[in-house]
């Protein structure tokens, strides 16, 4: 039977470790600066419902690029960021800003004790949404 994994190679745990000892604190932040950003465009996206391949016609690139931007790979330069909030209509600074989680609904509930069965051991509310 022919392998198909000929080509793959297996890296030892001492590798990675040693390779991981090698990032710099410098190294990692801008990874990690990336990979927010990359979330931040993609957050907005999704919330507006934008595709990549919307969000690349709205700019005049290939959805390849819109791709390989939200990988969290791309090292952004402050002209693309600001050509992506163009696009997203969304001031620049709203990558940068960490995002407020999502209130979908406000709900209130009001238990009373008078509702509740007394042979019942359990209470499980109904919510009306």
């Amino acid at each position: 039977m022919e392998n198909n994994h000929q080509g793959a190679r297996k890296y030892s745990s001492e590798f990675i470790a040693d390779v991981m000892a090698s990032i710099t604190p410098l190294e990692s932040l801008q990874v990690e600066t990336r990979f927010v950003l990359a979330g931040r465009i993609a957050g907005i996206m999704d919330s507006q419902r934008l595709s990549n391949k919307e969000l690349a016609a709205r700019m005049g690139k290939n959805p390849s690029e819109i791709s390989r931007w939200l990988s969290g790979t791309h090292n952004f330069t402050i002209d693309t960021l600001s050509e992506i909030a163009i696009a997203l209509e969304v001031p620049v600074m709203e990558f940068f800003t960490p995002s407020q989680p999502k209130v979908i609904q406000d709900v209130q509930l009001t238990v009373s004790s008078e509702n509740i069965p007394a042979n019942s051991s359990s209470f499980s509310p109904v919510y009306h949404i």
